[in-house]
């Protein structure tokens, strides 16, 4: 019984990075360009958040597209990481969702299972 249950969620949390994943792209673009204003990019995606929350009766806490370290240079890019919490309809933690903003690159969402940590000091966008 507890590989069906753990065999569910899985299954819930690749819906959810896909449904996500589909719904940043289709918001930010196929793939960012390489001058892109990934803060921009990532409030852009805020709005994706309360479909996504109503068809599979979640919510995202912090709002997504969450909290993050900022703007980071890596490999010669930039890239913005940032990540929540999802909250299924009775309140408990379903998964931690990471999204992964790289100048030049597509958008990236993945759901990680509920006990995935979310780095300390991370924090808001910066207000624009």
């Amino acid at each position: 019984m507890a590989l069906d249950s753990d065999l569910t969620l899985q299954a819930r949390r690749l819906a959810l990075s896909a449904e996500l994943t589909r719904r940043a792209a289709r918001a930010a673009g196929e793939r960012l360009p390489p001058d892109t204003d990934l803060v921009a990019v990532a409030r852009a995606l805020e709005p994706i958040a309360a479909p996504v929350e109503r068809a599979h009766r979640l919510r995202f806490a912090p709002p997504y597209p969450g909290v993050t370290a900022g703007v980071q240079e890596a490999g010669g890019g930039r890239r913005l990481v940032l990540a929540c919490t999802v909250l299924d309809a009775d309140g408990a933690a379903e998964a931690t969702v990471f999204t992964t903003l790289i100048a030049g690159r597509p958008p990236l969402v993945t759901a990680a299972p509920a006990d995935a940590a979310i780095p300390a000091g991370w924090a808001a966008l910066p207000a624009g």
